[in-house]
Parts: structure tokens; C-alpha cells; sequence
């Protein structure tokens, strides 16, 4: 039976990413929408200078709540796309984004759960939150595809993460370290500097919102894809779970 590993998960979720780049970033990009309008209208809006810094700074605040509420839509939805890729079909993205509405709110509940499990974790210490946050890994995928219920999901996600969690917590750290490698990289790019006039720091200012939200887009699908590979890794190993017994639950 197959083993679970970092590198088979890391190499089949980029793969799968890779081969549905276009249709995973569509999808997450149509999910984000409304926080993307939002932040286009600050930054397009011409706000006054003296308050375009406090509009950016509540924007970078938000976006601390809302993306990841985002990304419960983008997992449910392309934990559709990955598994149809793995069994070797193409999932239309109106499929992807219909099964991750149908099961919008189901997953709501069980990653909320989760959230509050990893911070009440972090609050006391952060290496318990870490291995919370490893332990309910693959809650979304539990959520989407077994419905077990909301605790049932979590328990579901620590027996199956048993045994792996050294494994998820270096995919969890080289995610982290793409998105802090990305972010960083997107602020060098743009470096205010006084001799600029207010023209050239709005231009600025825009360019660097428009690719810090691509950034977002293309981490949010990423991370998805990651978290989908991981179960089905997890699935196939403790139990010999095929791609094609996985998507059974969507016929």
C-alpha cells in the first residue's frame, strides 16, 4: 500500500496545480471577487493622501479575516477539481464551484471549529497550536467528502493525521515560506521614496495592491490543492482509498 510522505504530496499537489492553473486560479479569483473589488475601489478611488494610508491599513486588517473565510469556499471547491484530476478527468469549473457552494456551510462550521481549536492552542502556547493546526489539516476534505458532522470532522481529521503530523508540519512551514517569499519579494518591488509626487505614489500604491492580490490568489488556490492532496495521501495509505472511490461521493 502506498505510503503518506511530504515529497509524494508536494509533488502530486503541484502537479495538480500546475495541469489547472488556469481553472483553480479562476475559480479562487471568482471567489475572492468581492474582496477584490473592494481593495480596486480603495486604492482606484483617489483618495485623499492623508487617508489613503489608514484605507490601506484597514484593508490589510480585513484581509486578515476575510481571505481565509474566502479560503473555506476555495478548499470546498477544488477539493472537487483535485480529486477528478487524480482519477485522470478534468472538472469543469462550474462543477467545482457548485459542489463547494453546496457544501459552503457544513465546511464553515467544521474550519471555524478549527480556527478557534488552533488559537485557543496558540494562547497558551504556540507549539500546541501547532500541532492542532496539523492535526485538523485535512478537516475541509473530511467535510467535503464524508460529512461526518462538525466534531466528527475533527475527530475524523486526527485519526487520519495520526502518525503524519512531523510530515503536514513541513508542509505547512514550506507554504508559509512561499507566502512570506512572495510577500516580501512583492514589497521590494515597491519602495516609497520622498522625492516621489503624489501622482507616482498612487501609481505605486496601485501597482502594488494589484500584484499582492494576485499573490493572494495564487497562495489561496495553492494551499487548497495542498491540504486535497494530503487527504487523499492519508485516505489511500490508512486505507487503501482510490481517486475514483473518492469521487464516488459526487455522483
Amino acid at each position: 500500500m502506498e505510503q503518506f510522505s511530504l515529497g509524494k504530496v508536494l509533488g502530486t499537489g503541484f502537479r495538480v496545480w500546475f495541469r489547472n492553473l488556469v481553472p483553480f486560479l479562476a475559480i479562487t479569483t471568482i471567489i475572492y471577487a468581492p474582496f477584490l473589488i473592494w481593495a480596486l475601489m480603495i486604492v482606484h478611488g483617489n483618495p485623499p493622501m492623508e487617508t489613503l494610508g489608514k484605507d490601506l491599513q484597514r484593508l490589510n486588517s480585513a484581509s486578515l479575516v476575510l481571505v481565509p473565510l474566502l479560503n473555506i469556499l476555495v478548499s470546498s471547491a477544488l477539493v472537487y477539481g483535485v480529486v477528478m484530476e487524480l482519477k485522470g478527468e478534468h472538472a469543469s469549473m462550474f462543477r467545482c464551484l457548485g459542489t463547494g457552494l453546496s457544501r459552503f456551510f457544513p465546511v464553515l462550521g467544521v474550519t471555524l471549529l478549527t480556527m478557534l481549536a488552533v488559537i485557543g492552542g496558540a494562547l497558551l502556547l504556540i507549539v500546541p497550536g501547532l500541532i492542532i493546526a496539523c492535526m485538523l489539516y485535512v478537516t475541509t476534505g473530511v467535510a467535503v467528502l464524508e460529512r461526518p458532522g462538525l466534531f466528527g470532522a475533527l475527530a475524523r481529521s486526527s485519526a487520519l493525521t495520526a502518525g503524519h503530523r512531523w510530515a503536514i508540519f513541513g508542509l505547512l512551514l514550506i507554504l508559509s515560506v512561499i507566502n512570506y517569499v512572495l510577500t516580501k519579494g512583492t514589497g521590494h518591488l515597491f519602495v516609497l521614496s520622498p522625492q516621489m509626487t503624489e501622482t507616482e505614489v498612487r501609481e505605486l500604491v496601485q501597482r502594488y495592491i494589484h500584484v499582492d492580490l494576485a499573490r493572494a490568489v495564487l497562495v489561496g488556490s495553492l494551499s487548497s490543492v495542498m491540504s486535497s492532496s494530503a487527504y487523499y495521501y492519508l485516505r489511500l495509505e490508512k486505507e487503501g482509498t482510490s481517486a475514483g472511490e473518492l469521487a464516488r461521493v459526487f455522483e
